[in-house]
């Protein structure tokens, strides 16, 4: 290792991993990507993969469409032989009630769709050709996305991982970021306990660590942490893959359902979850009153579960900003700084995109799909990224 670099990429999780193979990619001669402990070892982890291009804001649209095709061609997308994502095509129904909602999501299907994502409105009877486990007796709307599906999180990040050192990439792994190196506002590299370590440009990709760029800047950075739980159930007829992910917004929790590679259901909510002070406090005794919840509502949507059981559960972390999108790009207070973070439960599907558009942006070239919306100061100017469907993560 040399202590000087052309850029420094902060977070070994997927949105890291991806903008440093992309800046790589792009010309960028000596890249560093930094990560605290293990590739994969914080927010990307514990991520549920699914991958929809559903938003009412289009933008986040633009860059999930992107991010599918990415995901669909991996190998050639990433240039790499041994690229590999774990994808698994399932396709993506998303439920709405009688209301608001509902007149929602048929705009949303338009606008989608002039955002150039595939995407129909469907009724039931086709609803339940698709996944014949649901019941939708209380449903208003249906939209459909047959090209969506889900991946492996761990997979992906070491594919783009392995294809950056490839190309030329430095990893430093178990070295914690303490601060930034500043010449006036300017940022221009970053302090490790190890020393610090110089660069022309620095990205910060550090998911639910992100909050400890606001001292280090003395700016505010917008983030809330919270705790979010999945779970896990099975049942004596098994969730195929081949049957659609389900968004259900009749749920005040915006709860989603996916296949497992085990065939049984994944079950998670799209809402705040519970506020954590500190990301490495991920940890707490199971909620069996939170689990009770879900499983009657999965029982509901569908029935077949009424009979299930309870499988395993996890706890990851949302990274959450006041409009419930990410803020990506160059920071006007601290030049040399670009940011990647406050991805609120957004962030593995649009990782692949997000990675192009904010290394394209950090070296001064114009991405493909305009990221000036999701810039930093938007909260201070108030123009925030407001979803038709409210506060959570399908903006």
């Amino acid at each position: 290792m040399t202590n000087s670099y052309d850029a420094i990429v902060i977070g070994g999780g997927v949105v890291g991993a991806a903008t440093a193979f992309h800046l790589k990619s792009l010309g960028c001669e000596r890249v560093l990507l930094i990560e605290r402990d293990q590739t994969c070892s914080g927010g990307t982890a514990k991520s549920c993969a699914i991958i929809r291009t559903h938003y009412s804001i289009p933008s986040n649209t633009r860059l999930a469409q992107h991010s599918l095709g990415v995901f669909e061609n991996f190998r050639d997308s990433l240039g790499h032989d041994d690229a590999n994502c774990g994808w698994v095509h399932t396709g993506y129904l998303i439920l709405a009630p009688e209301g608001a909602a509902a007149t929602s999501l048929a705009q949303n299907l338009a606008m989608q769709a002039s955002a150039g994502a595939e995407t129909r409105r469907v009724d039931a009877h086709e609803a339940k050709a698709l996944n014949p486990l649901l019941a939708l007796d209380d449903v208003a709307a249906i939209g459909y996305e047959p090209r969506s599906g889900f991946a492996d999180p761990s997979q992906t990040t070491y594919s783009y991982v392995r294809a950056g050192l490839e190309l030329g990439v430095e990893l430093l792994r178990n070295r914690a970021v303490l601060g930034l190196m500043r010449d006036g506002d300017r940022v221009t590299g970053v302090e490790t306990y190890g020393g610090d370590i110089s660069a022309d440009l620095v990205v910060a990709a550090m998911g639910p660590w992100s909050p400890r760029l606001g001292p280090w800047l003395d700016i505010d950075i917008p983030i809330e942490i919270s705790r979010h739980t999945v779970v896990t159930f099975g049942a004596d007829e098994p969730y195929e893959n081949s049957f659609p992910i389900v968004k259900d917004l009749t749920t005040a929790n915006k709860m989603y359902i996916r296949p497992t590679t085990a065939k049984g259901a994944l079950v998670g909510t799209g809402d705040f979850g519970s506020p954590l002070d500190n990301p490495e406090n991920m940890e707490v005794p199971t909620d069996m009153d939170f689990i009770s919840g879900l499983a009657e509502q999965l029982a509901h949507r569908m029935p077949i579960y009424g009979k299930g059981e309870f499988t395993g559960t996890w706890n990851g972390p949302y990274d959450i900003t006041p409009d419930w999108n990410p803020i990506l790009g160059p920071v006007e207070a601290a030049p040399g700084l670009h940011l990647a973070c406050g991805f609120s439960g957004h962030g593995f599907k649009l990782a692949p995109a997000v990675g192009e558009m904010v290394a394209k942006s950090a070296l001064g070239m114009t991405p493909d799909i305009n990221i000036s919306a999701y810039r930093l100061e938007r909260f201070a100017d108030g123009e925030l990224l407001v979803g038709a469907y409210g506060p959570g993560s399908i903006s």
